[in-house]
């Protein structure tokens, strides 16, 4: 199945409609979902932050915080059974988390390019990619995270999805997997974002390969 093809299916009220089933095993319900559009997904991830707090001796500890209400509300949106039972933010969450799932599983070098391929609940897709230019790794690298200091050695750190997106687009020559309707300019933003850091990662491994102090 194509990333995007929802399947066919009928709701508990006879209309048949396309989206996607997802259940709680306890206690038993279901919901029927479409996909987030990318003005949805953006949103939600300009809503993640960590936090970074100090231990000590030059030791600190991230940890990411969930922002559930967040994960609610954009399961409210796209879902189609608005009349179904309520999910609370937790069951959305785990709902939404297994439908945007975008796991990397390969990223090979092919001549001047990197294939990519994230494991989605569609199954596979692919993304080739250019080797960025430096000035956009490095406008890159300076935007993508933004931090606040809080009191008590603790740092809030915010992840902004506009930088992967624009370095993305600077770099993508074709994908596979997708629906027709989604060109690579539009591919969904968290899967932008899981190539994008791949792809720097695999640069920084080439530059460290060729350090000749390393």
């Amino acid at each position: 199945m194509l990333y995007g093809q929802l399947p066919e299916i009928t709701l508990p009220s006879g209309e048949i409609t396309r989206a996607i089933r997802v259940s709680v095993p306890n206690p038993p319900k279901t919901a029927f979902l479409g996909l987030p559009t990318n003005e949805q997904m953006v949103e939600r991830l300009d809503q993640q932050k960590s936090v970074r707090r100090s231990l000590g001796r030059r030791k600190s500890q991230t940890e990411y915080t969930p922002d559930t209400k967040a994960d609610l509300d954009l399961f409210n949106k796209i879902r189609i059974d608005k009349d179904g039972p309520a999910f609370d933010e937790y069951e959305a969450a785990n709902a939404l988390g297994k439908l945007t799932s975008a796991e990397v599983t390969g990223c090979d070098r092919e001549g001047d390019e990197y294939a990519i391929t994230l494991k989605t609940p569609f199954g596979e897709v692919k993304h080739l990619v250019r080797v960025p230019m430096q000035r956009d790794l490095q406008l890159y690298r300076r935007s993508v995270v933004s931090s606040i200091d809080l009191p008590h050695g603790v740092e809030e750190l915010r992840y902004k999805i506009d930088p992967a997106i624009k370095l993305y687009r600077s770099v993508i020559t074709k994908t596979e997997g997708y629906a027709p309707e989604i060109q690579p300019a539009d591919v969904p933003p968290h899967h932008m974002s899981a190539v994008v850091v791949e792809l720097v990662q695999a640069v920084d491994d080439v530059d460290l390969a060729l350090d000749p102090n390393s």
